[in-house]
């Protein structure tokens, strides 16, 4: 296959959402004091905030709520669901949160070595349902902003994925034909089953092994396979 632009996913491809965000609500955690609750601890509290967090952004994607539902409703959700009464819940712990996760900077292992290994030979960009703001902090808190030459979000584009209209957008935009990108992404629905329904190979970065049947043109488990592939 001659590939000479590439489509990265970012959260949980590249940027390692889980710990950054486990890191961030940690501090969090310590912020607000709420172990005075006696009602659930920091393990807990990251816990379920993934819980709610994958629910929530499932309906996103599917454009079921919009960004606004996600930052004023996601930890009354959380802290609801852990036993907390709605007049306790701290006013700005969303704003705090969304103020230091985007901050962290730690990355899947082996992007650096991988990104290193491919950027001489493609044209690399970010295609990523998250918000301008956060995404643009993630990409430069972890320095991986200089690898990609063009990132294409959601809010820019006028698409989610896995609509197929956000790919062929951004091919779009890059200017090249379908034949010479390929999608690189963890979600086998908004990345994996979104680009292959815009007629795009795809990388399926599937390290949890997941049983699935869709037709993907690669699978890796680890992103240093990529150089076996590229």
């Amino acid at each position: 296959m001659n590939y000479s632009h590439l489509l990265f996913d970012l959260d949980h491809t590249l940027w390692d959402f889980e710990r950054n965000s486990s890191e961030a609500l940690n501090e969090v955690y310590s912020i607000f004091n709420m172990q005075r609750f006696n009602a659930f601890s920091s393990r807990e509290f990251v816990d379920k905030f993934k819980e709610v967090n994958t629910i929530l952004w499932e309906k996103y994607d599917h454009d079921e709520i919009d960004r606004e539902y996600i930052r004023t409703k996601r930890f009354e959700m959380v802290l609801s669901q852990l036993g907390i009464k709605i007049e306790d819940i701290p006013e700005d712990i969303s704003s705090t949160y969304l103020s230091i996760c985007p901050t962290k900077g730690n990355v899947i292992p082996d992007a650096f070595e991988v990104l290193d290994y491919l950027k001489g030979s493609y044209e690399m960009h970010i295609i990523t349902n998250g918000f301008d703001d956060i995404q643009d902090t993630k990409l430069n808190s972890s320095n991986l902003r200089g690898y990609f030459d063009r990132i294409f979000t959601s809010e820019a584009v006028g698409y989610k994925k896995p609509s197929k209209e956000m790919f062929n957008k951004a091919v779009e935009m890059i200017g090249m034909d379908k034949k010479s990108c390929l999608m690189i992404g963890d979600n086998l629905e908004t990345d994996i089953k979104g680009a292959l329904n815009a007629d795009l190979d795809v990388v399926f970065f599937n390290p949890d092994n997941l049983d699935h049947n869709l037709p993907v043109t690669f699978e890796i488990r680890k992103l240093i396979d990529l150089k076996a592939i590229l």
